[in-house]
């Protein structure tokens, strides 16, 4: 089985979210693919709920561009924590 490098997950993001124009239903789903990638590559979001929330509506709305995500997810992502 092949996982998906961050660079094809931000290649999805970039064709889902744009579509999604910010609906919860393509938006949660891109969302839900970032977090199933991170976890499979024993990594983790570390940000509020509320900090993803609005991160991902202003990168579904282009307020904030692939770097601007990739930035994001440099300071927001760590290692998954024992336990998980």
């Amino acid at each position: 089985m092949r996982y998906l490098t961050l660079g094809e997950v931000l290649a999805l993001h970039r064709r889902i979210l744009p579509e999604s124009g910010g609906r919860p239903g393509l938006r949660d789903l891109a969302h839900a693919a970032m977090e199933v990638f991170l976890v499979m590559n024993g990594m983790e979001l570390r940000a509020s709920v509320d900090d993803q929330e609005r991160f991902m509506l202003a990168l579904a709305t282009g307020e904030v561009s692939r770097e601007a995500l990739a930035q994001w997810l440099r300071a927001h992502v760590t290692q998954l924590s024992s336990g998980n």
